[in-house]
């Protein structure tokens, strides 16, 4: 922990324990008695408790005041303070850039002995040009500025960016930021579109706000390492030879599979009596409609061959196949995207405010991904994560999924529940932590598996599923369906 002096007995007691080697010396007053861990990051972690004992009356401003962290520059990590002087001050870890401005208004409180600008001025402060050695890192500049406004009105409104650029006008005559406050007045009244933005807005996500057009930021970079790690994957092709018969089994098994997955669980004779004799199994009309629904979707080849080829395409395919999928649940409000926000466990889907912006700038890279798997994949998860509609997600990222193998006449994916918990946690790995790989080999594996079963002979194809232990949960049927995988060839898929 840090020990630090504030008073002239305790500088001495903390000195005489330094000299014992009982302490590490961090700064003048400022010591550790951390022997062992990296002084480094030890200041990296407690900069915050440090910085009001090396600058007096010091506020966090520009950059810092914003991300309030320190920001790495080449080989130095660098953090930018306003107080009555100008000095660098260089600890183990941490440069301290000092300059000269007023510490008495227009601040806030961050702890209890450490200040920040305020907003207002922090925003003036990060739009003010910048000189010297610390250009392109000093401030967040002009798109920061508009990025972070244009989050501040999606998420608190208009009222308050007009409280911003109200506060900002005085603090502006105050402190003499007149053409930093002209700057700002402009972004404020493009992206409240009272005239045009063109030529005015350079933030992506600031101009889709001002159009009405937003989208969830997380989520497009996700979507963009996605890609990244998609192109790096050397799939197999895995060719499909379309018969209606072995098409109609395969699509038989896709709509128990994914309905199960998400719960709706029948026996398979069950669910044989809801598909191929129309009957509804003990009452359950909308939990029969759900395996019908999706196996009618599934078994229609013309339907399955459909990709979008713009966003209109996409949001209106996803309409229509999402309220044929769950027709029979009207509360579901089918076909119509979410109107509230969703989520799963501790995973929070992107809003719904910015559903078809998501959607919209998902495509745009949708269309970088070649044909096949890699364009599948990136499907499946693009529809997963934004969650566009109240209920049947799942099932109809899986549809889109396979819609995007089938015209290139290679096996669609089914994912048995056996595989559940592996790629769920896929997904969450995925979501969470960019970390792709589980995702990518489980749905390579299960298009593996799905390639290996004879779809021709359907009492062959059950009879090998079940032998597999594919319908079984995975903690009873997994030892089984992992020794069936370790014999199937499998992509390249990268660590």
């Amino acid at each position: 922990m840090l020990k630090i002096t504030n008073s002239t007995q305790e500088a001495k007691q903390l000195s005489r324990e330094y000299l014992e080697g009982k302490l590490r010396r961090i700064y003048h007053g400022i010591y550790t008695d951390n022997l062992t861990s990296d002084l480094n990051n030890i200041v990296s972690l407690n900069w915050m408790q440090i910085i009001p004992h090396i600058v007096s009356k010091g506020i966090l401003a520009f950059r810092t005041a914003v991300e309030l962290k320190p920001r790495r520059f080449g080989n130095e990590t660098v953090v930018f303070i306003i107080s009555s002087y100008v000095k660098t001050i260089r600890l183990p870890g941490l440069t301290i850039k000092i300059y000269k401005g007023d510490t008495n208004q227009f601040t806030e409180q961050t702890l209890p002995n450490l200040f920040r600008s305020n907003i207002p001025r922090t925003l003036l402060e990060n739009l003010s040009v910048v000189k010297g050695e610390y250009i392109g890192i000093k401030t967040i500049g002009t798109a920061g500025v508009e990025t972070y406004l244009a989050k501040e009105l999606r998420n608190r409104g208009e009222e308050q960016i007009n409280r911003i650029r109200d506060a900002a006008k005085e603090i502006a005559a105050t402190l003499g930021y007149h053409k930093e406050y002209c700057k700002l007045n402009e972004i404020i009244s493009a992206l409240l579109s009272t005239h045009p933005s063109d030529n005015i807005l350079s933030s992506n996500y600031a101009k889709a706000v001002s159009q009405k057009k937003p989208y969830d930021e997380y989520r497009i970079h996700l979507f963009d390492e996605l890609v990244l790690y998609l192109n790096q994957c050397s799939f197999l092709s895995r060719e499909y030879d379309y018969n209606s018969s072995s098409f109609r089994n395969l699509s038989f098994y896709e709509s128990y599979f994914s309905n199960f997955i998400e719960g709706t669980e029948f026996l398979i004779d069950e669910a044989e009596e809801i598909v191929f004799k129309g009957i509804e199994i003990n009452n359950r009309h909308a939990d029969s409609h759900d395996v019908l629904s999706l196996y009618q979707i599934t078994d229609d080849y013309s339907e399955m061959c459909i990709t979008p080829k713009n966003p209109d395409e996409l949001i209106e395919l996803l309409q229509r196949r999402h309220a044929i999928l769950m027709k029979e649940r009207p509360e579901k409000r089918p076909g119509e995207f979410k109107i509230k926000d969703n989520k799963a466990g501790n995973t929070s889907f992107v809003a719904h405010e910015d559903v078809l912006g998501t959607l919209s700038h998902g495509f745009e890279r949708y269309k970088l991904l070649k044909p096949g798997l890699a364009k599948a994949l990136f499907m499946q998860f693009l529809i997963s994560e934004v969650h566009p509609f109240d209920d049947g997600n799942g099932r109809l990222s899986r549809i889109m999924m396979n819609a995007e193998l089938v015209p290139q006449s290679q096996f669609k994916i089914i994912m048995p529940n056996v595989q559940r918990d592996n790629y769920l946690n896929g997904l969450r790995l995925a979501s969470r932590d960019k970390t792709f790989r589980t995702y990518i080999k489980v749905m390579d594996q299960a298009q593996a598996y799905t390639a290996s079963v004879n779809w021709f002979d359907y009492g062959e194809a059950r009879e090998k599923l079940e032998k597999d232990d594919t319908n079984l949960s995975p903690d009873e049927g997994i030892p089984t369906f992992n020794r069936v995988l370790k014999a199937l060839r499998l992509s390249n898929i990268p660590i």
